[in-house]
């Protein structure tokens, strides 16, 4: 046994849907979404598309016949309140978030030749977990489904609404024992807040940056962010959140059709922290797909390092861009 944990409530960390044209106009013309040029994800795939690198979805679920997923969807199950496995075909999404989560990670090019996915040859092994009245309980089975599947990341959009340090227990098993990344959303509810376990001291959680302009991004006003003081807990007695950003507004993905009196809609754009991290499992992807003796605790290390901070290393971390906007293509040369 690890930790004896109350069975808390877990939610959805709940992105804006929202609609751009003039936007989703501009991608099309950059043939790709604007997050992933800003993250410049082509010169990584010089390299690298993410093939044979699994990423666990713990979400709502999947629509795994979407078009954009090319069956990059490899196994897919549900787990019920009582944290019972449930396998159920074909996959579903009891919502969108979860596809729109997968198109970020591993999709290919929509019907306008628009790249939506980071990581368009990683395999997705997809975990029903925010299905009805889900808990911890629910969680935890998720991740251990996760491990047994032989995921080497695993994207959690979720969390819970205050700070709980045994996740600090969970996090280090998957990292030092298992080699497993878990990224995390920090949460939508702005300055001075957090979500476990983004906020756990090792979970490496993601907050989200907007367009600002046509060069310019700033961190969205809806990015959770938080200093966490523990004292006489060292090394870990201060705890800033986020540790990195990344695109997480505007963001164009898959979701499940759905039919509208002006015809059958299969993409969206959303907001959220939940849009970031999806940007951040898959250069994860990447980067193990190009350097695959590289330790978890690496990739990592460089995706910090290499981040860009608006206001100078000096001042990182901070708890609105903790080390800064990832820089992909820096990260992979530093791993070298």
């Amino acid at each position: 046994m690890v930790a004896v944990l109350p069975n808390q409530k877990i939610h959805l960390i709940q992105p804006r849907r929202v609609e751009y044209e003039a936007l989703l106009e501009q991608e099309k013309q950059d043939s790709l979404t604007w997050g992933l040029k800003q993250l410049e994800i082509p010169k990584l795939w010089e390299t690298t598309k993410g093939q044979e690198i699994n990423v666990a979805v713990l979400d709502t679920g999947v629509y795994g016949a979407h078009s954009v997923l090319n069956d990059r969807v490899k196994e897919f199950i549900i787990i019920d309140p009582l944290g019972r496995r449930i396998k159920a075909e074909p996959a579903f999404d009891c919502g969108q978030h979860g596809t729109h989560v997968c198109g970020t990670i591993a999709g290919g090019q929509d019907f306008n030749g628009v790249a939506i996915g980071v990581a368009p040859q990683t395999n997705l092994f997809v975990a029903g977990v925010l299905i009805g009245d889900t808990s911890l309980r629910t969680l935890m089975e998720g991740i251990s489904w996760a491990i047994e599947k032989g995921a080497d990341i695993i994207n959690m959009s979720l969390g819970l609404n205050y700070y709980e340090p045994r996740f600090a227990v969970v996090l280090d098993i998957l990292l030092n024992q298992y080699g497993i990344l878990p990224v995390v959303a920090i949460g939508n509810e702005n300055h001075g807040n957090s979500s476990s376990p983004g906020n756990t001291y090792n979970a490496f959680s993601v907050g989200a940056i907007e367009k600002t302009g046509c060069d310019d991004v700033d961190v969205t006003f809806f990015s959770s962010g938080a200093s966490l003081v523990f004292p006489g807990k060292e090394p870990n007695g201060l705890v800033i959140k986020p540790d990195v950003v990344a695109p997480g507004a505007q963001i164009y993905s898959c979701i499940p059709p759905i039919k509208h009196p002006k015809g059958t809609f299969e993409y969206n754009f959303m907001d959220g922290t939940s849009m970031a991290t999806p940007h951040v499992a898959g250069v994860a992807s990447l980067l193990m797909a190009a350097k695959p003796t590289a330790p978890v605790t690496d990739i990592i290390k460089v995706l910090k390092e290499t981040a860009h901070h608006p206001d100078g290393k000096d001042l990182r971390p901070c708890n609105r861009w903790g080390h800064g906007l990832i820089q992909p293509d820096e990260a992979l040369k530093a791993l070298t």
